[in-house]
């Protein structure tokens, strides 16, 4: 098994609060490896895409890192709810997840498919004016992802947690509606 160090500036967060850069840290960290890297670090996870955080907290870039509470607190801090967490019936031990932007296959979180184009009349996918020219002439991609990304406002909308950076350039809404109609699928993470 390949080792990986995670070295994450705190300089971003802009932060004044010292532990934000630790929980910063844990949340890039927890992202590569429940999204992408469960199986090549030999981690055992669920359908759902759920790991038990013993698995995680004894996983060699968690080790003597990070603590149960350090894991509670990234999830509860984290602005866009990018983790889940559960107890496991059949152990009675506490399970974590990502809830999107998994690039493995065999991870089938949990979403519903979208036939009401009122329950989400437009949706919108943020990205970067560096990629328009690609996107202008192929249209969106998933790219290493298994989903593309959407969401039904502006990330400074209320209730709006998630599906795009709030740092991007370029907003292409999409008219669910005429989406459906032309085919397309869409679902919704809940």
């Amino acid at each position: 098994m390949a080792a990986r160090n995670f070295k994450y500036s705190s300089q971003r967060t802009g932060a004044s609060d010292p532990s934000s850069g630790k929980v910063v840290q844990l949340s890039k960290a927890l992202s590569w490896l429940l999204r992408h890297a469960v199986l090549k670090e030999g981690l055992q996870f669920q359908s759902d895409g759920y790991v038990f955080v013993e698995d995680v907290l004894n996983h060699h870039s968690f080790a003597n890192k990070y603590t149960v509470d350090d894991i509670h607190e990234c999830v509860a801090k984290n602005e866009k709810k990018r983790f889940g967490l559960k107890i496991d019936e059949q152990t009675g031990k506490e399970m974590i997840r990502a809830h999107q932007g998994h690039s493995l296959e065999e991870a089938s979180i949990e979403m519903k498919q979208i036939t009401d184009p009122n329950q989400f009349p437009v949706v919108l996918h943020g990205t970067y004016m560096k990629h328009w020219p690609s996107i202008s002439t192929k249209g969106l991609s998933k790219m290493n992802r298994t989903h593309i990304h959407f969401a039904p406002g502006m990330p400074t909308q209320n209730g709006v947690i998630s599906g795009m950076r709030a740092s991007a350039q370029l907003y292409i809404y999409i008219d669910m509606e005429k989406a459906l109609k032309d085919g397309l699928t869409f679902f919704c993470i809940f």
